[in-house]
């Protein structure tokens, strides 16, 4: 008998084609979702979260970070195909797997943030607390975790500023926690939504599977056959709803799989009409968290996190109470926190004694001395930036218990060496160079004579490459120092009153004209505040004091200032002033010139 055509063989290979279209996808992980509590609930949350006693992590279990986000951007970026190949197929697709769909540029963009702004290092230092289970996981990322699943991934900045300063009223976070926080944010919606993702993927293909045995029970003769391999999963709410649905035709066979159905429905407790009431929830409560996790990946995009971060900020509510940091331009105030961050690190100390104690020595009062009256204030003659990044760092380093870093105390101590540590480097690399050259110009037999004339040429040439060399090297450990700058967004206070002083050589009319031009287009980039300009005005050198033509010249540029306080005119003294220097006689080198004194 021919095998292509042996009953048995396709018996079997039927048999086998059932299982492997009946094959169950597994049970997926639940959604990071708990009871949705407004923002007085989550500052409870907080709070319980930083005094350890949290009823449930929700599901939160310790994983390897990295790993995790490289999963997460796999399994999403699959279910976005298989979705997109269903669609194209004229297969219906539910609202989640549409907003999916539409937005997979955005999560993609997203989980290369996390990755880029949450680097293993850095992931690695952040404080963790234990779980229940023993592990031991970043709070930071527990208190983001537990944020999106009260508010069903609903971010606000205002809602997520309630959890974190419910934990800082038991204990601060640190800095780089408070950084880390909108990035950990980002990920934990993105675990949200694979899980989402895997369960509309799942729901998808078990929907699938029950039209295939909606079909087998129309084309048997015995439904029977086409329903034992369902029994494990007549259970499930969306195969058996999708199978309810398929079976309503109201043949023999229908009538009864529905029988079977109910049957296996009311083994496990329930009936028809609970698993599509269920069904029903299940598919609305993920349509709905899937929308709030796109449009909270997008929120995030447009929050301005260095203002939220200054807004919950300990230290920072600390500086600006006690000293000018409001007035200094973001770099210098970040200057500000890497230092606490760092004499933290290397103290055992929080970042808020280090902060609290820098403001003390600058002059500000401990809580008990404030209290006995001891101080009246802050000191305003020492700032606390001296303290942290100026001269005065090392007092701070003794009162903390600083312990510098290897490399710290060698850069310190190289920096310390003035401008030696720059010449003598430079001119051993130059002698090496040089006695190196002398070395293989002997070895080709040339007089000591020629041998004097090509190292005498050749060290000019030689002290460059060594100055060079030495630049690129100690580049990459000396880092230039950045000045301390205030920011003045409303301009110049009175108290910091400023006259910007513009030199010029005035020789002519037009000179005095392109000079006036200059001197308004910088009050018109600075408009706002105490500023006042200047034009600080010299004759050229002459043969006499002054002419005739040099005071028509002086005359015109008073005239063209006095114009300029008439288009821009202003309560009290005006904004623009004429300085003018007289020439003296310069007797080597004969002739009259301004006092540059």
């Amino acid at each position: 008998m021919n095998v292509q055509t042996d009953p048995t063989r396709f018996q079997a290979e039927r048999k086998r084609e059932q299982k492997a279209v009946l094959r169950f996808p597994a049970v997926p992980e639940k959604p990071i979702r708990g009871h949705f509590l407004p923002a007085d609930r989550l500052y409870a949350v907080g709070e319980a979260l930083a005094s350890n006693s949290v009823s449930s992590f929700q599901d939160l279990r310790a994983f390897d970070f990295g790993p995790r986000i490289r999963e997460n951007a796999e399994r999403i970026l699959a279910v976005y195909r298989a979705t997109n190949a269903a669609q194209t197929s004229g297969e219906m697709i539910t609202p989640a797997a549409q907003w999916l769909l539409d937005n997979n540029y955005l999560v993609e963009e997203t989980i290369f943030q996390v990755k880029r702004d949450l680097p293993r290092r850095f992931y690695r230092e952040l404080p963790t607390l234990e779980l229940p289970d023993g592990k031991r996981m970043p709070r930071a990322l527990a208190l983001a975790w537990l944020y999106v699943a009260h508010c069903d991934s609903a971010v606000t900045a205002q809602s997520f500023r309630a959890i974190v300063e419910g934990y800082q009223s038991v204990e601060p976070l640190k800095i780089g926690e408070l950084w880390a926080l909108p990035s950990l944010l980002r990920f934990v919606l993105v675990e949200n939504l694979r899980r989402l993702a895997v369960r509309v993927e799942r729901a998808r293909r078990l929907r699938q599977i029950a039209n295939d045995v909606a079909d087998r029970i129309a084309e048997s003769a015995d439904p029977r056959d086409a329903l034992a391999a369902s029994v494990e999963h007549a259970h499930d709410t969306t195969f058996a709803t999708q199978l309810l649905f398929r079976l309503r035709d109201g043949s023999q066979n229908a009538g009864q799989a529905l029988t079977w159905l109910e049957k296996e429905l009311e083994k496990s407790g329930s009936d028809a009409e609970e698993i599509i009431l269920a069904e029903h929830q299940t598919l609305s409560s993920g349509n709905v968290t899937t929308g709030n996790i796109i449009r909270g990946l997008r929120l995030i995009n447009d929050i301005d996190w260095t203002v939220w971060f200054e807004e919950v900020s300990r230290v920072d509510a600390l500086l600006r109470e006690r000293s000018d940091l409001a007035s200094l331009d973001f770099p210098s105030r970040d200057q500000y926190r890497s230092a606490i961050e760092d004499l933290a690190r290397h103290s055992g100390r929080s970042e808020f004694e280090v902060a609290s104690l820098a403001t003390e020595l600058a002059g500000y009062p401990a809580a008990g001395e404030a209290a006995s009256g001891d101080h009246g204030g802050r000191a305003e003659d020492v700032n606390v930036g001296f303290f942290l990044v100026g001269s005065r760092r090392e007092e701070l380093e003794r009162q903390i218990g600083y312990r510098a870093t290897f490399g710290r105390r060698l850069n310190r101590a190289f920096r310390s060496t003035g401008w030696l540590g720059m010449v003598v480097p430079v001119f051993l690399l130059t002698v090496l160079l040089m006695v190196m050259t002398g070395s293989a110009l002997a070895g080709l037999g040339l007089h000591a004579t020629s041998i004097a004339i090509l190292l005498l040429l050749f060290s000019v040439p030689a002290s460059e490459g060594a100055m060079a060399f030495f630049n690129a090297v100690v580049l990459q450990f000396l880092k230039p120092t950045r000045l301390i700058g205030y920011e003045y967004k409303d301009g110049v206070p009175a108290g910091e009153r400023t006259l910007v002083v513009v030199p010029a050589l005035i020789g002519s009319r037009d000179d005095v004209d392109e000079t006036i031009r200059n001197l308004e287009v910088h009050y018109l980039a600075n408009s706002q505040g105490e500023v006042y300009f200047s034009l600080l005005s010299d004759w050229p050198d002459s043969d006499c004091e002054h002419s005739a033509a040099d005071d028509q010249i002086l005359e015109h540029a008073r005239a063209e200032v006095a114009r300029l306080n008439e288009r821009y005119p202003r309560v009290g003294s005006p904004r623009f002033h004429l300085l003018h220097r007289r020439r003296l006689y310069n007797g080597s080198q004969g002739c009259w010139m301004e006092d540059a004194a």
